[in-house]
C-alpha cells in the first residue's frame, strides 16, 4: 500500500471517528431536550390535577355544606312538630299523672 492511500485511510478514519462523535453528541443533546420536553410536560400534568383536585375538593365542600345546612333545617323541623305534638299531649298527660297520683 503506498504511503498516499494510507494517509488517505487515516483521514477518512478521521473524518468517521469525528462525524461519530458529533452523532453522539446530537443524540445526546436530542434525549437532553426530550427529557427537559418531558419533565416540563409532566409537571404540566400534575398542576392540571393539582388545580382539579382543588376544584373537586371546595366542590365538594359546598356539597356537604348545603346537605349540612338541609338536615338542620329538615331536624328543626322534625323538633317543631315534636314539640307541637309534645304540647298538645302535655294537659293530657298532666291529667293522667295527677290521678295517679291522687289515686294512688
Amino acid at each position: 500500500m503506498s504511503l498516499e492511500a494510507i494517509k488517505v485511510i487515516a483521514v477518512a478514519e478521521s473524518d468517521a471517528e469525528k462525524q461519530r462523535l458529533e452523532a453522539l453528541a446530537e443524540a445526546k443533546r436530542i434525549v437532553a431536550a426530550a427529557e427537559a420536553a418531558g419533565k416540563d410536560e409532566v409537571q404540566k400534568a400534575k398542576d392540571a390535577a393539582d388545580a382539579q383536585v382543588l376544584s373537586l375538593c371546595q366542590e365538594a365542600e359546598a356539597q356537604g355544606k348545603a346537605a349540612l345546612a338541609q338536615a338542620t333545617q329538615d331536624i328543626q323541623a322534625n323538633c317543631r312538630t315534636l314539640e307541637t305534638e309534645a304540647a298538645a299531649r302535655l294537659d293530657q298527660a298532666v291529667a293522667i299523672i295527677v290521678e295517679r297520683v291522687v289515686s294512688g
